[in-house]
Protein backbone atom coordinates (compact mmCIF):
# COMPACT_ATOMS: atom_id res chain seq x y z
CA UNK A 1 0.00 0.00 0.00
CA UNK A 2 3.16 2.52 0.73
CA UNK A 3 4.56 1.70 -2.21
CA UNK A 4 1.56 2.65 -4.38
CA UNK A 5 0.90 5.74 -2.53
CA UNK A 6 4.37 7.07 -2.86
CA UNK A 7 4.35 6.23 -6.91
CA UNK A 8 0.66 8.25 -7.00
CA UNK A 9 2.48 10.81 -5.25
CA UNK A 10 6.08 10.59 -7.26
CA UNK A 11 3.47 10.73 -10.32
CA UNK A 12 1.84 13.87 -9.18
CA UNK A 13 4.36 15.77 -8.74
CA UNK A 14 5.84 15.24 -11.81
CA UNK A 15 2.68 16.18 -13.56
CA UNK A 16 2.89 19.45 -11.44
CA UNK A 17 6.26 20.34 -12.84
CA UNK A 18 6.34 19.74 -16.00
CA UNK A 19 2.70 21.62 -16.48
CA UNK A 20 5.10 24.09 -14.03
CA UNK A 21 7.66 24.07 -17.24
CA UNK A 22 4.58 25.06 -19.70
CA UNK A 23 5.65 27.19 -22.99
CA UNK A 24 7.08 30.71 -23.20
CA UNK A 25 5.07 33.41 -22.63
CA UNK A 26 4.23 34.95 -26.17
CA UNK A 27 6.93 38.33 -24.97
CA UNK A 28 9.41 35.96 -25.30
CA UNK A 29 8.19 33.23 -27.76
CA UNK A 30 7.77 35.97 -30.71
CA UNK A 31 11.30 37.09 -30.44
CA UNK A 32 13.44 35.89 -33.60
CA UNK A 33 12.90 36.45 -37.13
CA UNK A 34 9.78 35.19 -39.16
CA UNK A 35 9.03 35.85 -42.54
CA UNK A 36 5.77 34.36 -44.54
CA UNK A 37 5.21 31.20 -45.90
CA UNK A 38 3.85 32.63 -49.13
CA UNK A 39 3.73 36.19 -50.96
CA UNK A 40 0.91 38.01 -48.79
CA UNK A 41 -0.61 40.73 -51.15
CA UNK A 42 -1.53 43.41 -50.33
CA UNK A 43 0.69 43.31 -46.86
CA UNK A 44 3.64 42.29 -48.59
CA UNK A 45 5.38 44.83 -45.99
CA UNK A 46 4.25 41.91 -43.32
CA UNK A 47 6.13 39.52 -45.14
CA UNK A 48 9.27 39.37 -42.62
CA UNK A 49 9.60 40.77 -38.87
CA UNK A 50 12.32 40.65 -36.51
CA UNK A 51 11.73 41.29 -33.03
CA UNK A 52 13.76 41.68 -29.81
CA UNK A 53 13.81 40.87 -26.70
CA UNK A 54 14.24 45.02 -26.06
CA UNK A 55 10.46 45.24 -26.90
CA UNK A 56 11.67 46.31 -30.65
CA UNK A 57 10.44 45.11 -34.18
CA UNK A 58 11.52 45.81 -37.57
CA UNK A 59 9.40 44.86 -40.84
CA UNK A 60 10.49 43.95 -44.37
CA UNK A 61 10.75 47.86 -45.29
CA UNK A 62 13.33 48.60 -42.84
CA UNK A 63 10.63 50.47 -40.83
CA UNK A 64 10.74 49.90 -37.12
CA UNK A 65 9.10 50.60 -33.77
CA UNK A 66 8.02 49.06 -30.30
CA UNK A 67 5.55 46.21 -29.82
CA UNK A 68 3.29 45.33 -27.33
CA UNK A 69 1.52 41.99 -26.28
CA UNK A 70 -1.53 41.90 -24.38
CA UNK A 71 -2.90 38.86 -24.43
CA UNK A 72 -3.84 37.48 -27.95
CA UNK A 73 -3.10 40.69 -29.59
CA UNK A 74 0.07 42.54 -30.88
CA UNK A 75 0.61 46.30 -31.12
CA UNK A 76 2.73 47.66 -33.76
CA UNK A 77 3.73 51.09 -32.74
CA UNK A 78 5.52 51.93 -35.39
CA UNK A 79 8.02 54.94 -34.87
CA UNK A 80 6.75 56.64 -38.01
CA UNK A 81 3.43 55.81 -39.19
CA UNK A 82 0.68 54.97 -36.96
CA UNK A 83 0.08 52.04 -34.31
CA UNK A 84 -1.71 49.01 -35.67
CA UNK A 85 -3.04 45.96 -33.04
CA UNK A 86 -3.50 42.74 -34.63
CA UNK A 87 -4.87 39.41 -33.01
CA UNK A 88 -1.66 36.83 -33.52
CA UNK A 89 -1.44 33.14 -32.53
CA UNK A 90 2.03 30.85 -32.35
CA UNK A 91 1.93 27.23 -32.56
CA UNK A 92 5.39 25.73 -33.00
CA UNK A 93 7.22 27.55 -35.43
CA UNK A 94 4.38 29.44 -37.32
CA UNK A 95 2.93 32.64 -36.22
CA UNK A 96 0.24 34.07 -37.32
CA UNK A 97 -1.44 37.64 -37.65
CA UNK A 98 -5.20 38.56 -38.55
CA UNK A 99 -6.90 41.90 -38.05
CA UNK A 100 -9.07 44.35 -40.29
CA UNK A 101 -8.08 43.04 -43.80
CA UNK A 102 -5.12 41.05 -42.41
CA UNK A 103 -4.33 37.51 -42.51
CA UNK A 104 -0.40 37.19 -42.60
CA UNK A 105 0.81 33.65 -41.93
CA UNK A 106 5.12 33.95 -40.58
CA UNK A 107 7.35 30.63 -40.50
CA UNK A 108 10.40 31.50 -37.90
CA UNK A 109 13.22 31.51 -39.85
Amino acid sequence: MKKKLLIAVIAILCVALLGACGSNPPEEAIIGTWECQDDTIPHSWMCLFTFDENGRFVDKDGDAGDFRIDGDSLTLAFDNFDAITVTFEIRSNRLTLTGDGIHVRLTRQ
